[in-house]
């Protein structure tokens, strides 16, 4: 999966988690938020 090769290896600092998504921010500065859209998990990772 390249969409996430930005991440890969990346040190993980913080999960911040609400009632409809959850986001992982990593050293670099990266976010990848992570949520379930009409039963279906959908990802995005800013920047891709």
């Amino acid at each position: 999966m390249t969409k996430f090769d930005g991440i890969k290896g990346q040190e993980l600092l913080d999960v911040e988690e609400d009632p409809m998504e959850i986001t992982f921010i990593f050293k670099d500065n990266r976010f990848l938020f992570v949520k379930i859209e009409n039963g279906n998990l959908v990802t995005e990772s800013v920047p891709e």
